[in-house]
């Protein structure tokens, strides 16, 4: 299970915790979509995508358009359209990492990472299913997340000598 703490620790380096506690329908909405998800019956780009357009339009209303988000630290961003993806993707980390290591959520991750381009499921591949990998498919995985995704986004879970 997915918790809103999880969920706003996660956003809150990205939309402020001053709009989070001014806005907790979005943690509590995130969660409820992230703890409904089934992987037998529910699309893992369709949860992506509602993630994405939820986040896009909390955020429009919050700001009343102008996408401008005080951080934690006083200063003040204006959320880009690319980050609306990326902000998704890395929520699919907290219900990819609960996932069993069987053959078949295996599988969904490979799928997804290669349709997707979603780093959250490489990066499950790379820690969670690395017995499943041989030592190529974890250089390849390491090679896609440094080659397609900024560093800020790998560099703490990206480590060993299948990197080099």
């Amino acid at each position: 299970m997915v918790t809103g703490q999880q969920v706003g620790s996660l956003l809150a380096p990205w939309l402020g915790s001053a709009l989070l506690q001014a806005r907790p329908q979005i943690v509590r909405e995130v969660s409820r979509r992230l703890n409904a998800y089934v992987p037998v019956r529910d699309s893992a780009a369709t949860l992506r995508s509602g993630l994405e357009g939820l986040l896009r339009a909390s955020v429009l209303e919050a700001t009343e358009g102008d996408l401008r988000i005080m951080l934690d630290d006083g200063s003040v961003v204006r959320m880009e359209e690319g980050d609306f993806p990326i902000l998704a993707d890395e929520l699919m980390y907290l219900v990819f990492e609960q996932f069993p290591t069987d053959a078949h959520h295996l599988m969904l991750l490979r799928d997804f990472s290669l349709r997707e381009n979603s780093l959250s499921a490489v990066r499950t591949l790379y820690t969670r299913f690395s017995d499943y990998e041989t030592l190529e498919e974890k250089r390849a995985l390491a090679k896609i997340a440094r080659e397609a995704h900024p560093a800020f986004r790998w560099k703490s879970w990206l480590t060993g000598p299948e990197t080099e």
